[in-house]
């Protein structure tokens, strides 16, 4: 049976932390899968900061799954240490939408953006 080859990025992305992971989709503008609150999401991840209250936070647009509001797909504001099992889609997007407001959430410093 062959071997299967793996490409060096493939492989690099597997050893990256959900965080690296987001902070790759960012800013390469790509969709990621993953579970939050106990439900896989799809999201276009924007933002990555620490928030004055020293939490960090992804603010994405969700734009599949589920969510205990039920609103999908919309804003959200995600705490990364909730965040699991971060999957970067071949999927991407264009850079934020209109209504995208990065002065919504009070940011004491900013990771990555999109």
């Amino acid at each position: 049976m062959p071997e299967q080859q793996t490409t060096t990025q493939d492989r690099g992305l597997q050893e990256l932390t959900n965080g690296e992971r987001l902070v790759r989709a960012i800013l390469d503008h790509r969709v990621v899968e993953f579970i939050y609150q106990g439900y896989r999401r799809t999201v276009e991840p924007y933002l990555l900061g620490l928030h004055e209250a020293g939490e960090p936070i992804l603010l994405g647009y969700q734009t599949a799954g589920g969510s205990h509001r039920g609103e999908v797909p919309g804003w959200r504001a995600f705490i990364t240490t909730g965040i699991g099992e971060v999957e970067m889609s071949d999927r991407s997007f264009a850079g934020p939408r209109s209504e995208f407001n990065p002065y919504g959430h009070s940011m004491l410093e900013i990771f990555a953006r999109a």
